[in-house]
């Protein structure tokens, strides 16, 4: 092998490796920004998440009102509409959700 292919080489393999270096410090960069943007989403979940005794203090004075609305004309503050949801929920659900429809 002479000395061009040598040096062919060698450039080739340096070449490579620093293409190898900046894939990589690119990929170490952007999964540090993801690692701070999964812990600010984190943080923001962790405190607009409601307690589960405000949930259901919530859903008891729902109750309440939806059972005042229905005994009578005007009895509640709380206005009903038709619903044409023909699927109740299965349990089989999955996720953290929860849903208020406010027509």
């Amino acid at each position: 092998m002479g000395k061009a292919a040598v040096t062919t080489a060698v450039v080739g393999a340096a070449a490579a490796c620093a293409v190898v270096a900046l894939v990589v410090r690119h990929w170490m960069r952007s999964s540090g920004r993801c690692a701070r943007a999964a812990a600010l989403l984190k943080e923001l979940e962790e405190r607009c998440a409601t307690p589960l005794g405000k949930l259901r203090q919530v859903a008891d004075a729902m109750t309440v009102e939806m059972h005042a609305r229905l005994a009578s004309e005007c009895g509640s503050k709380l206005e009903m509409l038709i619903s044409y949801v023909d699927k109740l929920p299965t349990g089989d659900e999955t996720g953290l959700f929860y849903a208020l429809d406010l027509g």
